[in-house]
């Protein structure tokens, strides 16, 4: 008969002795039971996340505020819109530069690692910029508003054509206005 090994019994975290070292290859796992380990009498169990990750996941959330409406803005931006619905993407940039800087705040508060302060920089940059071209249709909104009017009129290319040369002309007569008025 051929002799048998005898292993000797497996020492796992339950049933090591106190003081023996742990075995090799393995980490040493964390003590269990006694004062000062876990939820026990003297301690609040764990409830929910820590306040840092409950500060970052709302600064998170704010960044993500901060991206839709420039992604709104942007496509909004692309489309040829009536008259009135053109501001709409000036006001969304407007809206995402207060939601920017609500999160930039709140993610440098919190701490939140990462390129996500970069990003938010160059995000509200962007906003701003096109935020101010947006203004430029606010201040202009009679020359507009009357190029939408021949626009929405307009069938042929001539005709389209023609709104466009009226449009220029009018951007020029306005700008000569502004540079000429009396600076006092």
């Amino acid at each position: 008969m051929p002799e048998q090994q005898v292993r000797p019994p497996r020492q796992g975290p339950a049933t090591r002795q106190q003081g023996a070292p742990p075995r090799q290859g393995r980490p040493p796992s964390p003590p269990t039971g006694g004062p000062g380990h876990g939820p026990g009498p003297g301690r609040p169990a764990d409830h929910g996340p820590a306040p840092d990750e409950a500060a970052q996941r709302d600064a998170l959330r704010w960044v993500r505020l901060f991206g839709l409406a420039m992604v709104a803005a942007l496509g909004l931006g692309l489309l040829t819109l009536p008259w009135p619905w053109a501001l709409l993407p000036g006001l969304l940039c407007l809206a995402a530069l207060a939601l920017g800087i609500v999160a930039l705040v709140k993610v440098r508060s919190a701490k939140v690692r990462g390129a996500v302060t970069p990003v938010l920089v160059v995000g509200l940059v962007l906003a701003a910029f096109l935020a101010l071209a947006a203004s430029g249709q606010v201040v202009l909104w009679r020359e507009y508003s009357a190029y939408s009017r021949c626009m929405d009129g307009a069938i042929t290319g001539q005709a389209k054509d023609s709104c466009i040369a009226q449009l220029e002309r009018s951007l020029e007569d306005r700008m000569q206005q502004v540079l000429e008025a009396p600076q006092g």
